[in-house]
């Protein structure tokens, strides 16, 4: 298992400031959070690869900017929004790609959109199937608001894609009020990547090590499934105070998971 931090956690720091400032905390994977179009260029993405590569870490992950999109482009009963949808997400395909990253992170369709789950694994498939042209796992993230939120539907999805990885959330599953230790068991071995954070009675999202989550058993529970990804801190910048804050608690995370190193 490796110790990571997303750029998603400075934000609105500018990509490129944010991943600088992660590396001095030497992290050895990361998540990229693609903040706007013109961090797509492919000069671009490779300044941020050899950052990442000077530094000796790994860049893992990409998630899209537009994934509050996702339901429209993919879910509505609009044929060329999906065609359309698909082109654009060819580019962070390529953006992953050209990072070194091996998967992008996908929330998908609102939770009551009234779209039947078939088709919804269906038209996953097809997307799933464009991003392995690009060497990319797209993985399923649960997300409160989506339909992805709920471990049944997880249960379901492994049953209609078999393939498919997942980018499991534990701050999305506290806010949907689902179980943390059975959704990892419906996503078992094909947990791809994690999201941690901490909560407790009153906050949903806190640094790792500052709530109540019992982080040990986590590790325990997916090492047991022979996880060996990126568990990566991604909080948002209202969840710390400073980044003397966020660097005690990714270290926190890094001296539990030299255990399982």
């Amino acid at each position: 298992m490796l110790p990571g931090i997303s750029t998603a956690c400075l934000y609105p720091l500018r990509t490129e400031e944010s991943l600088r400032t992660l590396l001095a905390l030497g992290p050895k994977c990361l998540e990229v959070f693609v903040n706007a179009e013109i961090e797509l260029d492919d000069t671009f993405l490779r300044e941020l690869r050899v950052m990442a590569d000077n530094a000796g870490a790994k860049i893992v992950s990409v998630h899209p900017y537009i994934s509050a999109m996702e339901h429209m482009f993919f879910f509505s009963h609009y044929p060329r929004r999906f065609v359309e949808g698909l082109e654009i997400y060819r580019r962070f395909f390529k953006a992953a790609d050209i990072l070194g990253a091996d998967s992008l992170v996908f929330h998908g369709d609102y939770q009551f959109s009234g779209m039947p789950r078939e088709e919804y694994f269906e038209r996953f498939g097809r997307l799933w199937e464009e991003a392995g042209k690009y060497g990319i796992s797209l993985c399923q993230e649960n997300v409160s608001r989506c339909q992805s939120g709920r471990a049944d539907f997880i249960a379901e999805m492994r049953k209609a894609l078999p393939d498919v990885e997942y980018v499991l959330d534990v701050k999305q599953t506290v806010r949907a009020g689902e179980d943390l230790w059975n959704m990892v068991e419906m996503m078992g071995e094909k947990i791809k990547h994690i999201h941690i954070s901490d909560h407790n009675s009153e906050e949903s999202c806190l640094p790792p090590g500052q709530g109540v989550l019992n982080i040990p058993k986590l590790l325990d529970n997916i090492g047991k499934i022979g996880f060996s990804g990126g568990v990566i801190v991604e909080l948002y910048g209202e969840n710390f105070g400073d980044i003397v804050e966020l660097s005690d608690s990714f270290q926190h995370l890094c001296r539990l998971l030299s255990t399982y190193s």
